[in-house]
C-alpha cells in the first residue's frame, strides 16, 4: 500500500506551475558514424547535419528507466516492427511494448564505452540493439561492447534553461529518461522515481549535529540530513573516514577535501585521527595515495593535507596540533623541493589533482612517467597553499625567520610561475597543465573547474582574476565542466563528467566574488543530483546528468557528502573561519526560502543559533544576542556561551553577474582528436582529417604545417602536432618524435660490479641488466662522452615489476660529476619484463668531453628518495637496462 502511495505522489503531484516546468528536446548521435537519427516520414534515416525538427526527439517516461521516443516533427513514436524493422508509427495502445525502449550504459568492465548507451526493446530478440547501418536504423544482433554503430549519445538541444526545476519540496526534470522527479515528504524522507520508485528515510541519530531548517522548504534540509547520515556511514571502525560505499579504505585526498569542506567543523576528532593516519613516520610527511604508476612523485598532490590541517587549527585553535602538522608538512615541503620542483618555470611536477590515477585524461601517448614530468595547475595551487600554511604556522609557532623566509619565497615563486604559465588572459581562465620540459613547457588548451576553483580560493588569483574565473568557467546544464573541451575519443569518468567535489571550490569562489548566478547554478546542481539519486554520488555524466554510465561511481562518496554540508554552512549561512573567528556572508536565494535556521552549531567554547532572513547576498542588518552589530562582524575565536545571531539579507542594487553556459556532447564541446605522427627519413607524417588544420609544436616552434613535413627546417629536438578546428579549439598534442643528430646508448651492465649484473628476466638489451634494490643499491655510475658542447637529454630504460599501482614508484637522485642534477623516476608497471622509459632530464650547456652520471638513493640521509612504501614494504626497486643520451 505504501509503495502505491509513493508512486501516486511521484506521478500525480506537482507543486510546480506548468508554465515554470522545463521541456527537453534531444538528438541521438551515433558513435560509429558521427551521424544523427532522423525521421523521414515513417522511416528512420541517419544524417550528419541536423537541420530541422525531424532530428529532434521528445522522451516520455515509463516505469523504471524505460522510455517512449517521439519525433517532434511527425509526432510519431519509435516502434520495433517485425524482422528487425524499426519504424515511426502513431501510438494507439499505451501498453504496446513495441514502443517501449530501454537504455543500457556500460560499467568498469568495459569502461572505454562509458558515456555511450545502447537501446533495446523488450519485444526484440536477446542481444539485439538499435543499430545504424547503411543510412538506416535497424534492430540487429550485435556485440554491444564492440559495435560502435549501436552506441548512442542523447544530445540536448534547443533548451536554453536548465532541464530541471526546483520547488520548495521537489525536483522535476525533463531528462533523457523523460520526466523524473523527487519529492521530500518531510525533512527525513524523500522519494524519487529516477531509477523507478525509490525511497530514502532517515535511520541514523543525527541529533548531535547542527540542525538546519528552511521555512516552507523540506527538500534542502532533507538532503542535509541525508548528508549527515551518510557522513556517519562513512566512518570506519577505526574512527577514520572511508572514501565511500565502494571505497572502504581511507584515502588522503578524499578525506582531506572532506575535512576541509566541512567535517573538521562538526567531527573534529574523527578528522584529526584521519589526518594522523594519512601521515608517514620517521620522518613524518604527508602520505600520497596509491595511484598512477606507483604514486609519489608521479602524483604530488598529497600537499592537499595542508588545507585540512589549517582548517582543523582554525576550528580548534590547538597549537599542539599545529606544531605536529608543521613538522610533517615541513618535511613534505623540503622533500618536494628536492624531488619535484623545476626552477625553470617555478612550478612543481605531478599529476592533475582532479584527474588522478587515470592516464585517459591526458593525451593517449602519455605514460605515467610523462604525467609525473608534467605540471598541473590545481596541484600547484595546493603546493602554493602549503607554503602559505608553513609561513603562517611558522609565525604562530615562532620558528626561525630564515625558515619562514624560505617558505614565503617559494610561495612567491609559485604564484608568479602559475600566473605566467597557466593563466590565459584571452580565456580569463587558468589552463589545466603544462607538457614536460622536453616539449618546451607548452600549455594544454583544456581548462577545468577544480584547477580554477583552487587557484581562486587559495590565493593564487587576484580578485580581478577570481571574477573572470567564475564568469568564464564552462558550465553545463548539470554542473561545472571537470575538463573542457572534452576529449572526444575517450570515456566518461573525469572526462565528460561532473563531480560535486571538483565544482565545490568554484562554488566558494563564485560566492566570494559576489556572482550569485554561478553560485546558485552550482548549488542547484548539488541539490538536483542528490535528490534524484537519493544519495550524494561520486560523479555523473556531463550531458545527461546520469549516475550509472561513468567508469566508477560510488554512493555516499565522502567528499560529495561533505560538499553538500559545506554548501549549507559556507554558502547559505556564509560562515568563513579565520584566525580571528567566524565571518558571515550568507547567500539566500528565493527558491530556498525567506528564512533559514542553523541551531546548536558548536565553535570552540561557543554555541551558535543562526537565523538568516530575506533574499539575496547583501547583509542589511546583523544582530547578536539582541544587539545590532556592524555587517562585517566577526564572532571572536575566544567567544563563550550561547550566541543568537540574526542576519537580514537583501538583493544587491545592480548586478553584472555572468555565467558561461555551454552545451554538452559531440559537436558541442569536443576537441578534435589528437593526431598520431611518425618520423620517416626526417619527415613527419600523419593522416590529415577534413575540417581541421594542424600546428607543429616543440623547441619554441608553434606554426601551421601539413603532412608530410620536413623537420630539417627545424633545430634538433622533440616535436608534436596538434589538430585545430574551425573554432580554434586545439586537440591534445600528438605523440612526440625525436629529431636529432646525436643519440647514444650506454649499457648499464658495462659500468658496475658483477654482483649487480643479472640475466633472469627477458627482453633486456646487451648482456644483462643491473639490479638496483633499495635494500642493496647498486649506486651505478656511468661514464659518458659528449661530442660537443650543447643541450642534451638523458633517460634510463628499466623495469619496475612492483605494482602496477600502489606506492612503488622508483626514485633515485641523479648526479652529474658529483653534483645533484635531478631526480630519476620509473613507474611501477607490475611486470619485471616490461622495459619502460624513465623521465627525461635536460642538461643545459653540457660541455664537450667526459662526464660521470651517478644514481644514488638518499645521499643526503634525509629520505628524499623514499617512495610512499617506506613505512611498510619499502619497495623502491628497479632493473636498469641502459642509459640514452640525446643531443637537442
Amino acid at each position: 500500500m505504501k509503495k502505491l502511495m509513493l508512486i501516486s505522489l511521484l506521478f500525480c503531484i506537482s507543486t510546480i506551475p506548468i508554465a515554470s516546468q522545463t521541456v527537453s528536446e534531444w538528438m541521438f548521435h551515433i558513435r560509429g558514424t558521427d551521424e544523427y537519427m532522423y525521421a523521414n516520414k515513417h522511416t528512420l534515416k541517419t544524417g550528419k547535419d541536423p537541420y530541422d525538427d525531424n532530428f529532434l526527439w521528445m522522451i516520455e517516461a515509463m516505469n523504471n528507466e524505460a522510455v517512449r521516443i517521439r519525433n517532434k516533427q511527425t509526432g510519431e513514436y519509435l516502434q520495433l516492427g517485425d524482422n528487425g524493422h524499426v519504424r515511426l508509427m502513431p501510438m494507439s495502445d499505451s501498453q504496446d511494448q513495441s514502443f517501449i525502449w530501454s537504455y543500457a550504459g556500460f560499467t568498469h568492465d568495459h569502461m572505454t564505452n562509458c558515456g555511450w548507451f545502447t537501446l533495446s526493446n523488450s519485444e526484440g530478440d536477446k542481444d539485439s540493439y538499435l543499430v545504424a547501418q547503411n543510412g538506416g536504423i535497424y534492430y540487429l544482433p550485435v556485440d554491444r561492447n564492440t559495435e560502435f554503430k549501436a552506441h548512442w549519445t542523447p544530445v540536448r538541444k534547443n533548451s536554453a534553461g536548465l532541464p530541471f526545476v526546483l520547488s520548495p519540496n521537489e525536483v522535476i526534470e525533463s531528462s533523457f529518461l523523460g520526466e523524473r522527479k523527487a519529492i521530500a515528504l518531510s525533512e527525513g524522507e524523500i522519494v524519487s522515481n529516477y531509477h523507478g520508485t525509490n525511497h530514502w528515510k532517515l535511520s541514523r541519530d543525527i541529533s548531535a549535529f547542527p540542525r538546519f531548517t528552511a521555512k516552507g522548504n523540506m527538500l534542502v534540509p532533507a538532503l542535509y540530513n541525508m548528508a549527515l547520515e551518510e557522513m556517519l556511514q562513512d566512518v570506519r571502525t577505526d574512527s577514520t573516514y572511508m572514501a565511500g560505499a565502494l571505497w572502504p579504505d581511507t584515502w588522503t585526498r578524499d578525506a582531506v577535501y572532506s575535512i576541509y569542506f566541512s567535517y573538521s567543523w562538526i567531527m573534529p576528532e574523527v578528522s584529526r585521527r584521519t589526518l594522523e593516519k594519512q601521515t608517514l613516520k620517521n620522518p613524518s610527511e604527508a602520505l600520497q595515495d596509491t595511484g598512477s604508476g606507483g604514486s609519489y612523485p608521479i602524483s604530488t598532490d598529497r600537499v592537499v593535507w595542508a588545507i585540512a590541517a589549517w582548517e582543523y587549527y582554525l576550528v580548534t585553535g590547538d597549537k599542539i596540533w599545529l606544531q605536529e602538522a608543521y613538522e610533517g608538512l615541513r618535511n613534505t615541503a623540503l622533500k618536494d623541493l628536492h624531488v619535484a620542483f623545476d626552477s625553470n618555470v617555478n612550478l612543481f611536477k605531478g599529476e592533475t589533482c582532479s584527474m588522478d590515477w587515470r592516464t585517459h585524461t591526458y593525451p593517449n601517448w602519455f605514460t605515467n612517467v610523462n604525467i609525473g614530468e608534467s605540471f598541473s595547475c590545481g596541484t600547484n595551487a595546493l603546493h602554493f597553499f602549503l607554503y602559505r600554511f608553513l609561513t603562517n604556522a611558522g609565525s604562530i609557532l615562532k620558528v626561525p625567520a630564515e625558515e619562514r623566509e624560505l617558505w614565503s619565497g617559494v610561495s612567491e615563486k609559485l604564484k608568479k610561475g602559475m600566473n605566467e604559465h597557466f593563466w590565459n588572459e584571452e580565456k580569463g581562465l587558468f589552463e589545466c597543465y603544462l607538457y614536460p620540459e622536453i616539449l618546451g613547457y607548452v600549455s594544454s588548451q583544456r581548462v577545468g573547474c577544480m584547477s580554477n576553483g583552487l587557484a581562486a580560493i587559495l590565493g593564487v588569483a587576484s580578485s580581478e582574476q577570481v571574477g573572470k574565473v567564475v564568469q568564464n568557467s564552462p558550465m553545463y546544464a548539470y554542473g561545472a565542466a571537470v575538463l573542457y573541451p572534452s576529449i572526444p575519443d575517450d570515456f566518461a569518468y573525469h572526462n565528460k563528467s561532473i563531480w560535486p567535489v571538483w565544482q565545490t571550490p568554484l562554488m566558494y569562489a563564485a560566492k566570494s566574488s559576489g556572482n550569485s548566478v554561478v553560485t546558485e547554478h552550482l548549488m542547484k546542481s548539488l541539490i538536483r543530483q542528490s535528490a534524484l539519486f537519493l544519495t550524494h554520488k561520486e560523479n555523473l555524466t556531463y550531458d545527461t546528468g546520469y549516475d550509472r554510465n561513468t567508469a566508477l561511481n560510488s554512493d555516499r562518496q565522502l567528499w560529495s557528502v561533505a560538499s553538500y554540508i559545506s554548501m549549507v554552512y559556507r554558502v547559505l549561512f556564509g560562515m568563513e573561519l579565520t584566525m580571528e573567528g567566524i565571518h558571515f556572508n550568507p547567500v539566500l536565494p528565493a527558491w530556498v526560502g525567506t528564512e533559514i535556521k542553523l541551531e546548536h552549531f558548536k565553535y570552540r567554547d561557543a554555541v551558535l543559533n543562526i537565523t538568516v532572513k530575506g533574499e539575496g547576498t547583501k547583509i542589511a542588518s546583523l544582530i547578536v544576542n539582541g544587539k545590532k552589530k556592524n555587517t562585517s562582524y566577526i564572532l571572536p575565536a575566544g567567544a563563550k556561551g550561547i550566541y543568537d545571531i540574526v542576519i537580514a539579507v537583501t538583493k544587491e542594487n545592480e548586478s553584472n553577474e555572468k555565467i558561461n553556459r555551454v552545451p554538452a556532447g559531440p559537436h558541442n564541446c569536443w576537441s578534435p582528436i589528437e593526431p598520431v605522427i611518425r618520423l620517416e627519413n626526417k619527415y613527419i607524417h600523419w593522416t590529415m582529417q577534413p575540417g581541421v588544420t594542424y600546428r607543429l609544436k616543440g623547441m619554441g616552434v608553434d606554426k601551421e604545417v601539413q603532412s608530410p613535413y620536413n623537420l630539417q627546417k627545424e633545430k634538433p629536438g622533440y616535436y608534436s602536432v596538434c589538430a585545430v578546428d574551425e573554432q580554434g579549439i586545439e586537440s591534445d598534442l600528438s605523440n612526440p618524435v625525436l629529431y636529432t643528430s646525436y643519440e647514444r646508448r650506454y649499457e648499464a651492465e658495462d659500468f658496475t660490479e658483477t654482483v649487480f649484473i643479472k640475466t633472469d628476466e627477458k627482453g633486456y638489451s646487451g648482456n644483462g641488466y643491473v639490479k638496483d634494490y633499495s635494500v642493496n643499491p647498486a649506486n651505478l655510475s656511468i661514464a659518458i662522452d659528449i661530442p660537443e658542447t650543447g643541450d642534451y637529454v638523458i633517460r634510463f630504460t628499466g623495469a619496475n615489476g612492483h605494482g602496477p599501482h600502489n606506492t612503488f614508484c622508483t626514485i633515485r637522485s641523479l648526479f652529474l660529476d658529483e653534483k645533484d642534477c635531478g631526480t630519476i623516476i620509473l613507474e611501477a608497471y607490475g611486470d619485471w619484463e616490461e622495459w619502460t622509459q624513465s623521465n627525461h632530464i635536460v642538461l643545459r650547456s653540457l660541455s664537450a668531453g667526459k662526464h660521470t652520471l651517478s644514481l644514488k638513493i638518499n645521499p643526503e640521509g634525509k629520505g628524499f628518495d623514499n617512495n610512499m612504501s617506506f613505512n611498510k614494504e619499502n619497495l623502491n626497486d628497479w632493473l636498469i637496462d641502459y642509459l640514452t643520451v640525446v643531443r637537442l
